[in-house]
């Protein structure tokens, strides 16, 4: 081969290596970093390589302070969702109508809330069309843990610690009337739908027993039996209490349907770790959290068609409430939560979350949030319930137990 053609066909040889490698190059300049695809099954169960620490990721279009567009374009203030109601802590708090006949013998119904101080046991009343709060009485219950209200909210159950610390004092009181202690050895306290009634279990030598008392009737009426003392309690439907094993990560939990009238127990469904559960008002599915590998995962239970629906969300059972459709549901959920030996770590008061809240569909699993946990509105909240209208969503942050409201 002639020399110069050589150095024509080393120099093209050259040049084309040169374009090859700037090619490559700079289109691996232009690539992205990969993202991790979304966890599988298999990965929620596998306790190898599984993260201690889940982000639920809540987004919310309209932020309180934000300034947004309406439909006819003009600018919008985002008005404040979340207001403190107390600056004490209660130990329990229910909605109610006031009733009083004013001037020209007319009935006036004001929407109103009432509450009880945690230290004092004092019960406070607000009026909530005129955001007006004053104490309703002044008998002195030092270190209420729990108070549960009749719906009328006139009478009110006051559960402390004995004298002694062994034991819980349970002492049932009417605004302006009498009072009376109950059993020493409730373990457990459920309201009835129309909470005119309430169903305790009670510690006997044998194990329980499960009794109904009416708030204005000093009668009793035993409805259940059990060897096991470990229960919790949800009144569901007039007929029927649904009974949960107390939960544990470290085991599986199973729900039952006590029926009322005939005191047959049948079971719902179990085989769950860490099981815990919130019915909705006609028993037709249960809101259930799961422990898994990754964290408390909640879920739908169907009991007509024995089917569950994953919400692909991670929280309790204990921070939602359903709506009166029996379709959606209100949940307080953790923006972070770590470790996975729920629900017992936050039992124990072992972690503290902080919330944002949602609406979910249990039927399609579709979320909207409503708030974003805020630097400034740090809420952990438990104890949820509606107004009448179900327009504002009531509960009481674990973190100082104040009292607070979310508009809906």
């Amino acid at each position: 081969m002639p020399r110069k053609t050589k150095i024509i066909f080393i120099t093209v040889f050259i040049l084309v290596g040169i374009i090859i490698l700037g090619f490559y190059f700079y289109n691996k300049s232009k690539k992205t970093p990969a993202t991790p695809s979304n966890p599988s099954l298999f990965d929620k169960f596998n306790p190898f390589g599984t993260s201690t620490s889940v982000n639920n990721n809540p987004v919310v279009d309209k932020e309180e302070g934000d300034i947004v567009m309406n439909e006819e374009g003009d600018p919008v203030f985002v008005a404040q969702r979340l207001h403190k109601l107390t600056d004490f802590a209660v130990s329990g708090a229910t909605f109610f109508e006031e009733s009083k006949i004013v001037e020209g013998g007319i009935t006036k119904v004001t929407p109103s809330l009432r509450y009880v101080e945690k230290a004092t046991g004092h019960i406070y009343q607000m009026n909530l069309e005129l955001k007006t709060s004053g104490k309703v009485s002044n008998s002195t219950i030092p270190s209420v843990y729990e108070t549960i209200f009749s719906g009328d909210a006139n009478s009110v159950m006051y559960r402390y610690a004995s004298s002694d610390n062994k034991s819980i004092t349970s002492f049932l009181a009417t605004i302006g009337g009498g009072s009376s202690f109950l059993s020493s050895d409730i373990l457990e306290v459920s309201l009835s739908p129309s909470k005119d009634k309430f169903f305790t279990i009670v510690k006997n030598l044998n194990g329980v027993v499960g009794v109904i008392k009416s708030f204005k009737d000093i009668k009793t009426s035993q409805v259940f039996t059990s060897p096991l003392s470990e229960w919790l309690a949800q009144w569901v439907t007039d007929q029927s209490i649904y009974l949960t094993t107390k939960p544990s990560y470290l085991v599986e939990g199973s729900t039952f349907s006590l029926n009322i009238a005939n005191g047959t127990l049948t079971k719902v469904f179990g085989g769950v770790n860490g099981l815990t559960t919130l019915a909705n008002k006609d028993g037709s599915s249960l809101l259930y959290g799961a422990s898994l590998n990754s964290g408390p995962e909640l879920n739908i239970f169907n009991i007509k068609s024995h089917s569950s629906l994953d919400l692909n969300k991670y929280g309790l059972p204990e921070k939602c409430l359903w709506n009166k459709d029996n379709i959606n549901i209100y949940c307080a959920i953790p923006s972070k939560i770590a470790g996975v030996q729920y629900p017992d770590m936050w039992y124990q008061g072992l972690v503290s979350f902080d919330d944002f809240f949602v609406e979910i569909n249990t039927q399609t699993g579709e979320a909207s949030t409503l708030t974003n946990t805020q630097e400034d509105k740090q809420i952990d909240a438990i104890n949820l319930f509606f107004n009448k209208d179900e327009t504002n969503l009531f509960f009481i942050n674990k973190k100082d137990y104040t009292l607070w409201s979310l508009d809906l």
